[in-house]
């Protein structure tokens, strides 16, 4: 198995180094972190100091320097395709020593654009992580600076929230489109919900701005979403992905994924109790994630392909995490299992190393780190060389 992951990783590699190749520097493209070319970026670094190979490092260094003189080119603020994203990306590697990127220059203007959009999310009540103002606060949090805007960003969390104050409840309104139409929801998925709200207060925690506030949501949201819990032997999953307002009572099973479901939500859960100590939390969060590990079947899980936002190398990430906190061997030998998965699903003739993705219910080939191959690389060399997988705090996960 390892040599099969070995020949995967670099076949990963070639892949992209020759879409570089041929890529016009003048061509349209897509800057993001999680969905453009600073997510290639990524593992492009990642992979050269894996291989330890001076000719690798020098061509994506090379790579790093032409998107970096292209940084004016970006016109997003938002974690998923902007600059969020991208300058915590720049945070994440300068404090792994990876590389180093020197926006000093820059870095006031930058600030105030992010402010910017970050109040006018706020102004429009969009909270949301990958798209919306959280994601800037998630940035200004790793940074620990812009105290102010980080503050508005709390304030604006504690005023917009729907709160049950008699049972300690907190919970937040947001939006989604379902089959076209535009539906008011309780969102609860790490990646545009109530989940991702309290990660963000559980890392406000731990650098220290830990006022009664802050800690007040953070009991009220987790209490909320525990309260959402539904019958895993009717449904297959602890947690529906979220609840619509109008219909409180049209349930379903959520997936097995990063994105929405389960997974996120008992990462969530997981890590408020360890930020505060609180057992129960733990326990919680624990009984969630163990018992998701025996959702296997395509009914269980509704895996459908192999990317980390919804598909087989985000579980395997997931329990691997999980692992390196537990040492709990049931996730470790779940990790495994989604790893065979993840190299079975690269069967494509016409894919990218092997593989295609479920793109707008269509399948297609996909570079990115969210929902292609970079992120299937990195998940695969971390499970290779057991390194601690610090990358994945860039999915909220550590």
């Amino acid at each position: 198995m390892k040599e099969i992951i070995q020949q995967k990783i670099d076949l990963i590699a070639d892949c992209i180094f020759e879409k570089i190749k041929k890529t016009d520097e003048n061509e349209k493209k897509s800057y993001g972190l999680y969905t453009g070319d600073y997510g290639v970026l990524l593992f492009l670094l990642y992979y050269s100091r894996y291989k330890k190979n001076e000719n690798y490092a020098a061509l994506s260094e090379k790579y790093a320097e032409r998107l970096l003189n292209q940084l004016i080119m970006v016109k997003s603020h938002t974690f998923c395709k902007g600059f969020s994203g991208i300058l915590y990306l720049f945070e994440w590697m300068k404090e792994n020593d990876i590389i180093y990127f020197d926006t000093v220059d820059v870095q006031s203007s930058l600030d105030k654009f992010l402010i910017k959009h970050m109040m006018k999310n706020l102004n429009q009540k969009n909270h949301d992580f990958l798209h919306g103002a959280l994601g800037v606060g998630l940035y200004f949090v790793k940074k620990a600076s812009n105290i102010d805007s980080i503050q508005k960003l709390i304030d604006f969390l504690y005023k917009e929230s729907e709160k049950d104050l008699e049972n300690q409840i907190f919970k937040w309104e947001s939006e989604i489109e379902i089959e076209t139409k535009n539906i008011q929801v309780y969102n609860l998925s790490i990646s545009h919900g109530i989940s991702s709200i309290i990660i963000f207060l559980s890392r406000l925690i731990k650098i220290g701005m830990c006022d009664v506030k802050i800690l007040k949501m953070l009991t009220a949201s987790v209490n909320y979403v525990l309260s959402q819990k539904i019958d895993y032997t009717k449904f297959g999953s602890f947690f529906p992905n979220f609840i619509i307002i109008s219909s409180p009572q049209s349930i379903s099973q959520s997936r097995l994924a990063w994105c929405y479901g389960d997974l996120g939500i008992g990462i969530a859960i997981w890590q408020a109790g360890n930020v505060v100590d609180n057992k129960e939390w733990k326990e919680k969060g624990l009984e969630v994630l163990l018992q998701s590990t025996k959702r296997r079947t395509f009914t269980e899980s509704l895996v459908r392909d192999a990317g980390i936002c919804h598909g087989s190398a985000g579980i395997a990430m997931i329990y691997r995490r999980m692992y390196l906190e537990t040492k709990n061997e049931e996730f470790k030998e779940a990790s495994q299992f989604w790893i065979n998965q993840t190299l079975n699903y690269s069967s494509f003739e016409d894919g990218v190393a092997g593989y295609k993705f479920f793109l707008q219910n269509k399948l297609d080939c996909d570079y990115s780190f969210l929902m292609g191959i970079s992120g299937i690389g990195l998940v695969l060399i971390s499970f290779l060389t057991e390194d601690m997988q610090t990358w994945d705090e860039m999915l909220l996960l550590s």
